[in-house]
């Protein structure tokens, strides 16, 4: 009988140790199969990280590439601005302006009558000056004794599209006191600084002139302000005719040898 509880007891014995090494093994091959999951999505994560990196890296080139093109860019805006700004440019621009002239004299006017008459509602001068800003490609001459910083926003947004192409602006202005305190006239000078423009006193200027390119030009009586632009009985003449032209550059070449500092 005791040898009969014995076997009983090493049977029961037997069987729990199989089960302890059945759930072992299941326990092991759970562990197997979730160690091996582990190892495909750490190779797929390692796959997109490396995929990843590639990419970062064809960013950092393409990036780097991009900034020598702007680097490149800058200079070739600065080098166009120089040549623009050169008299074989000008003297090139005019040459070639000459040429076409003369090749369409016979059917286009050289010079257009222009008035202000707001009775009539009638602002030509004003429409055809922002035509000519639209059209400037190396410089724009403005010849104002008084200018109303109110008027010169209307013509700003040309300006700065003509600043960007790498143009010259030059601008002539009484400047004086007087006629800052007096309302007549209002001091520009960093309206056309941030257009990289030039702006020369002359104190006893009157002429009106509004010239584009060497190549066209309103000779008026209008000042770039509210008066001369809106209010006033104003007229003038729009002209291209080269020697006409010829005679306005010397006259502000002229007035540029008059500045005051």
């Amino acid at each position: 009988m005791e040898g009969y509880w014995i076997w009983l007891a090493f049977l029961a014995l037997a069987v729990i140790s199989l089960s302890i090494i059945q759930l072992e093994a299941g326990r092991n091959k759970r562990l197997l199969a979730g160690y091996r999951q582990m190892q495909m999505d750490v190779e797929q994560l390692q796959g997109r990280l490396r995929e990843k990196e590639m990419k970062l890296d064809q960013l950092q080139r393409e990036c780097a590439n991009l900034l020598k093109l702007k680097s490149r860019s800058m200079d070739l805006e600065e080098e166009l601005k120089k040549t623009k700004r050169s008299a074989e440019y000008n003297s090139s621009e005019r040459l070639q302006y000459l040429e076409s002239y003369l090749a369409r004299q016979e059917q286009n006017p050289s010079a257009v009558f222009l008035g202000t008459f707001p009775p009539l509602r009638l602002h030509s001068i004003e429409d055809r000056l922002c035509r000519m800003l639209e059209t400037a490609r190396f410089e724009v001459v403005v010849v104002s004794p008084w200018i109303k910083r109110q008027t010169w926003n209307r013509v700003a947004a040309p300006l700065q599209k003509f600043f960007r192409r790498g143009g010259r602006l030059v601008v002539f202005m009484r400047g004086r006191e007087s006629d800052y305190s007096s309302g007549m006239s209002d001091d520009i000078q960093d309206e056309v600084r941030r257009l990289g423009g030039e702006l020369l006193f002359v104190r006893p200027l009157h002429a009106k002139i509004y010239m584009i390119d060497r190549k066209e030009a309103i000779v008026t009586s209008a000042n770039l302000s509210q008066g001369g632009i809106d209010d006033n009985y104003e007229a003038g003449v729009w002209l291209n005719d080269p020697q006409v032209i010829h005679d306005i550059c010397s006259y502000v070449d002229g007035l540029y040898r008059c500045r005051q500092n």
